[in-house]
């Protein structure tokens, strides 16, 4: 799985001793005690299925107002249930408890403090609990933050109704997967800190779409197919976490692919149009240096073993491209031509929605607007 998973130290308390399950504690002003646990939350990446051990708390020691236990797999992490309460409609629902003494089914415990447990993978409940719980973890941009984490905290804060982590998760995707063609270009070849796992990791792709989708960000969408497009299809197809993928974000990524080859031809044919006699200032010498600058194009399209084994048509669009090819056309075919790329580039941007089936930017750009409040 691409995740990283949290790899926690060994506590000195817990040394010699048999732990079953993790124990991590969350305050507002205090950091988490871990301890290690002797069982695998996951195994090849596939989450732990097996029947949860019993809980063991040993050395542990739960901080004022560790007034609730929260379980994900096999992992608890002691926090404040009135917090949550707070933060949360939805936890506020679910510590709803009933009173001692009443004749409801009893509530789980744990030392006699409630439990809750959530049907969420460990490793995502981890960094959601830590944004709500420590204040220095999970700032807005420009923030550093791990892409994961990321991921994590927009899936779980949208599950259980925080607005305040959607909305700030949401501001940490934005530069990368824009609305706005510029923003696009600005970030296609770069990564913040903490989203270097684009560069190699097919699977990292298609976890932001999976959860772009479940949480029904739509204006997200196109520019993160844009950048799944990029990853060669013989790596995309086969990823590990491929045939886990629902089948309508499959057939998106499938035209995605089509369309770029399509854009492709279509840059190709704007580059080297037909050439004008009129305007150009060396007319003798330009057809041909056209047609090297399409040849240099083709063989750049061809080069499927790149660096990171993605290649993106727009990356022709960048300045230094131009540049490294020596600027071998006059002046004026050259301008033409970077217009006709331009306008190129902005048509297959402004079809990129229709073409995965999604709405218009105008209403994209307002779910946006909505959503971000």
């Amino acid at each position: 799985m691409w995740i990283p998973q949290w790899v926690w130290n060994r506590s000195s308390r817990a040394t010699g001793r048999e732990k079953d399950e993790e124990s991590c504690e969350f305050q507002t002003s205090a950091s988490r005690h871990p301890i290690v646990p002797d069982v695998e939350t996951a195994r090849d990446g596939v989450p732990f299925t097996g029947p949860v051990p019993p809980v063991k708390t040993g050395a542990v020691t739960i901080p004022t107002d560790g007034s609730l236990v929260v379980r994900a797999e096999n992992k608890i992490f002691r926090v404040s249930g009135a917090v949550l309460a707070a933060r949360s409609s939805v936890f506020q629902d679910m510590l709803a408890f009933p009173q001692p003494g009443s004749l409801t089914s009893e509530v789980e415990s744990l030392d006699g403090v409630p439990l809750v447990e959530l049907h969420d993978l460990a490793e995502e409940v981890e960094p959601f609990l830590r944004a709500i719980f420590d204040s220095s973890f999970f700032m807005p941009p420009p923030s550093s933050n791990v892409l994961s984490d990321i991921l994590a905290i927009l899936r779980l804060s949208h599950k259980y109704d925080i607005q305040y982590l959607h909305r700030r998760a949401l501001d940490h995707l934005s530069n990368i997967f824009p609305t706005e063609l510029m923003v696009f270009l600005q970030h296609l070849n770069t990564f913040p800190d903490g989203f270097d796992v684009l560069k190699t990791s097919a699977d990292a792709h298609l976890e932001i779409l999976r959860v772009m989708h479940e949480v029904n960000s739509l204006w997200l969408l196109p520019a993160a197919y844009s950048r799944a497009s990029k990853c060669l299809p013989e790596r995309l197809f086969v990823a590990p976490s491929w045939p886990h993928l629902p089948d309508a974000i499959k057939a998106k990524l499938h035209i995605a692919h089509a369309h770029q080859a399509r854009h492709i031809i279509a840059i190709v044919h704007a580059v080297g149009g037909q050439h004008d006699n009129t305007t150009c200032i060396a007319p003798e010498t330009c057809p041909g240096e056209i047609l090297s600058v399409v040849t240099a194009l083709l063989e750049q399209v061809g080069q499927v073993e790149m660096e990171f084994n993605f290649f993106d048509v727009k990356d022709i669009f960048l300045p230094e491209v131009w540049q490294d090819l020596g600027e071998p056309m006059c002046a004026t075919c050259l301008a033409h031509r970077a217009e006709q790329v331009s306008l190129n580039m902005q048509k297959v941007w402004d079809g990129l929605p229709a073409n995965l089936g999604l709405p218009p930017w105008e209403e994209l750009r307002a779910m946006r607007n909505i959503a971000m409040g």
